[in-house]
């Protein structure tokens, strides 16, 4: 039997990737009420919850066959993984912010690009008496590599965050952190200057697990079903009877992701079909009533979890 290790991100990623890998058929639960160990409906994964930070580092270092995790944290740690796919889940921006007193936001409406932002910045830090810019953020290798090509060679300190990097406003001059909408940073005085770009969960596994044939296989197993999921995402199974005559009909208004799949009834006084097509969740509100019209009976909707291609 092949086992392969699975790290999952705990934290604000926890609850998407575990509604995705559920659909998917996995059924995540706890191993204990204080367990980190995750426990499934596929025996040869085994799985264990980290913090999003630390799992990248542990793929490549092969103590994990399999990870989620940010973009975010992937290219913070510049890991030598493979990235297998972006799940589309726990998206954030990666932003530039700086306190609102230096009034950045203005000059950037005013359609000023990133480099004069960067440029006024570093002349209001002058003004002001400074001899350093204080940096503050989770991400240390991003932040160091912004400051060395952003600040003109002006002197900073990095101070690591270790979350809740928006506190920092009295004693931070500029922060690298992540947000949704950003009205959190707005709440706390900060101005977003700069996107670095946007993040959402994927799947690495670790470069050595994809040679070995047996674990290849287990894993290209494991992304089909989270294909599937994902592919599923917004469908509905229609299922319906309709009579011989009305069949030509109904077809035509019929959407689907290939042709309907039709049947042809057993017994009955009248010919007839069963038919099923996957549809769109927003048409079938409007396609039930017009199906109805049509003489079509028995109509089923049924949620799909996976759609396998």
């Amino acid at each position: 039997m092949v086992s392969i290790k699975l790290a999952l991100p705990k934290g604000h990623l926890w609850s998407s990737v575990k509604n995705l890998l559920d659909r998917a058929g996995y059924g995540l639960r706890a191993a204990g009420e204080r367990s980190y160990s995750i426990r499934s409906n596929d025996p040869e994964i085994e799985m264990r919850i980290h913090r999003a930070q630390n799992i990248a580092p542990l793929v490549e270092e092969g103590k994990y066959d399999l990870g989620v995790t940010g973009l975010d944290w992937i290219l913070e740690h510049h890991a030598e993984v493979e990235e297998l796919m972006d799940l589309g889940v726990g998206r954030v921006k990666v932003v530039v912010a700086v306190p609102q007193r230096y009034g950045l936001k203005e000059i950037l409406s005013a359609g000023q690009d990133e480099a004069k932002v960067f440029s006024e910045f570093i002349g209001r830090i002058r003004a002001e008496g400074k001899s350093r810019i204080i940096a503050a953020s989770e991400y240390e290798n991003l932040t160091k590599e912004l400051c060395g090509r952003s600040l003109g060679g002006f002197p900073y300190r990095f101070i690591r965050s270790y979350g809740a990097t928006e506190t920092f406003i009295e004693v931070a001059d500029l922060i690298v952190d992540c947000a949704e909408t950003g009205e959190t940073l707005r709440k706390n005085g900060w101005d977003i200057v700069h996107e670095l770009f946007s993040s959402t969960a994927r799947v690495i596994a670790n470069k050595r697990s994809l040679q070995s044939r047996e674990k290849k296989d287990k894993i290209e197993g494991f992304i089909t079903l989270i294909k599937g999921a994902k592919g599923a995402e917004g469908l509905k199974l229609l299922k319906m009877n309709v009579s011989e005559s009305d069949l030509e009909e109904v077809v035509k208004i019929l959407p689907a992701m290939k042709s309907p799949t039709i049947s042809r009834l057993y017994g009955g006084k009248e010919p007839g079909y069963a038919v099923e097509v996957a549809v769109r969740e927003d048409q079938v509100v409007q396609l039930i009533p017009i199906l109805k019209k049509k003489g079509v009976t028995d109509i089923l909707e049924i949620d799909i979890k996976k759609a396998v291609k």
